[in-house]
């Protein structure tokens, strides 16, 4: 029997269902229970598990809860909520704070340079700067995030570790409890085996002693006779109870092999009993290890993934801030560039200013050594005109004492009519004479004008005081002169050989008039 309620353990053991059994009693029965009962197991108390504090009842596969555990739980998860709100209230005003401070020295960078370039680099370094964290935050995070993984794994592997170890425990607890009541149950047997063989020895004992007391009578009774047949009946009987004792001894020994096999079995049982004790020590010690690691892993972990929020959140502000200064840098990029555009439009405005002052200041050199040329040429026009002044006063001063010598000499040799006659000829011819200059001065002589001719208006004061200075002294030498051609001649004969004369006075101004211009070219 013994051998079949080990048979029966070890086949629960290896049943997957029973194993899961075990695993969701381990994972829903209370840690300070399993404690107790593994160490009443290590003990080796004869404190039965079926005579402790019963656990809950299941309910549906699981265990029901009394009210104070409930409470319990509810109060707990209360405050790790109200917990996890505060913390999070904590971390978003520390967020926030960050986030006003950062835009707070930005703003001050900012404002610290007056000038857009101090501005721009400014931004550029404090980007650089925000982008360089930000590359260690990832690095840092990533770091972290392989450190959190393989925090991770660890934790899985302990959990797993813990739950096989648990499994392990119950199966051995289950095992403990199955051997204890075994050997309860073979040590009732024993007992009962024992005294029911006592009163079996009773029992004959007494029947033997009757037996014996009724020998003993029947032969005080029957001395005689019957001696020889109780002799052969007391054979007999010795015979019977020869065999009897020796059926009995037989059962004796039979009982006693029975009785020393069973300690044999108990014997085994409990050495299995103090390998499996040790073994389930150690693998609660192992147990004990493992939740202490399992402990300080969620504390790391927790702690990581707090700095992880931390750094999630500097990184988002970080983000926000490039943002921002991307923002900038794009404005101030597109003002630069529209600056440099403005600089290009005006540099190529100021080389065409440039050309244009060059060429005006070649030209203002041009017009300078032009007007000192039209000075000199000034200077001696001046000096001709001059000297043409004083011919032309002289020819007057001679042209009058002619015209006195000639009025004299006329007054002589005409008569009074003959005198008016020729004085009116004379005042018709000389005013032909002042027409056909004035014909000259209007219609023939004509200056051609050149693109490098830079004073005309000199230039035509210069013909018309020679064209003045002329009519002053032609009348007065073709009249003055007596010995003159047309003095002599009258009519038509001498206007035409004033038109020849003034013809010849025309062409020499004109060729003056060429000279004069080649002089100013």
């Amino acid at each position: 029997m013994a051998a079949a309620a080990v048979a029966t353990s070890e086949d629960l053991s290896q049943d997957p269902a029973f194993i899961d059994e075990l695993n969701a009693t381990a994972s829903t029965t209370p840690f300070n229970n399993r404690h107790e009962t593994i160490l009443h197991t290590s003990l080796g108390t004869d404190k039965p598990f079926s005579s402790q504090s019963p656990g809950p009842k299941k309910v549906n596969g699981h265990k029901k809860l009394n009210a104070s555990e409930v409470n319990d739980l509810i109060q707990s998860k209360i405050w790790q909520l109200e917990s996890d709100v505060f913390q999070e209230e904590d971390e978003e005003k520390a967020t926030a704070r960050a986030a006003r401070k950062a835009n707070k020295e930005l703003t001050e960078l900012v404002d610290s340079h007056e000038d857009y370039l101090g501005k721009i680099t400014a931004i550029q370094q404090k980007y650089s700067e925000l982008f360089q964290e930000m590359k260690r935050h990832e690095r840092e995070h990533m770091r972290a995030k392989k450190r959190a993984e393989q925090l991770q794994k660890e934790k899985d592997q302990a959990r797993s570790d813990v739950k096989k170890a648990l499994s392990v425990k119950e199966k051995l607890e289950n095992l403990c409890r199955e051997l204890q009541k075994e050997n309860k149950r073979v040590k009732e047997e024993s007992k009962k085996l024992a005294q029911s063989e006592q009163e079996k020895r009773d029992e004959l004992s007494s029947k033997f002693e009757s037996k014996i007391w009724e020998i003993k009578s029947r032969m005080e009774e029957h001395h005689g006779e019957k001696l020889i047949q109780q002799a052969d009946e007391n054979d007999v009987v010795k015979d019977r109870l020869k065999t009897f004792f020796e059926q009995y001894e037989l059962r004796d020994a039979h009982l006693h092999k029975l009785l020393r096999s069973k300690d044999l079995e108990v014997q085994v049982y409990m050495a299995r009993y103090d390998r499996q004790r040790k073994l389930a020590e150690a693998e609660t010690a192992r147990a004990k290890m493992l939740l202490n690691q399992v402990s300080t892993f969620t504390q790391t972990e927790t702690e990581l993934r707090s700095q992880l929020n931390v750094y999630v959140e500097k990184f988002k502000q970080v983000e926000d801030t490039l943002n921002n200064s991307n923002d900038l840098f794009l404005t101030f990029r597109k003002e630069m560039e529209q600056m440099t555009k403005k600089t290009k439009k005006l540099e190529k405005e100021n080389k065409q200013l440039t050309k244009k002052a060059e060429t005006m200041n070649k030209n203002i050199l041009e017009m300078a050594e032009e007007r000192t040329k039209q000075q000199k040429e000034a200077e001696t026009t001046k000096k001709r005109m001059t000297k043409l002044e004083s011919l032309c006063r002289a020819f007057q001063a001679e042209r009058i004492a002619l015209e006195s010598k000639i009025a004299e000499l006329e007054g002589g040799l005409h008569e009074s009519y003959d005198d008016d006659d020729d004085a009116d000829y004379d005042d018709e011819e000389y005013d032909e004479d002042e027409e056909g200059l004035d014909d000259l001065d209007e219609e023939d002589v004509k200056i051609e004008e050149s693109p490098d001719l830079v004073d005309k208006d000199n230039f035509l004061f210069d013909i018309k005081t020679i064209e003045q200075a002329l009519k002053q002294y032609e009348p007065a030498h073709v009249s003055g002169n007596e010995s003159c051609p047309i003095h002599n001649e009258s009519g038509p004969r001498r206007q035409e050989r004033l038109k020849m004369l003034l013809e010849e006075h025309k062409h020499q101004l004109k060729v003056d008039s060429v000279d004069y211009m080649h002089m100013q070219g």
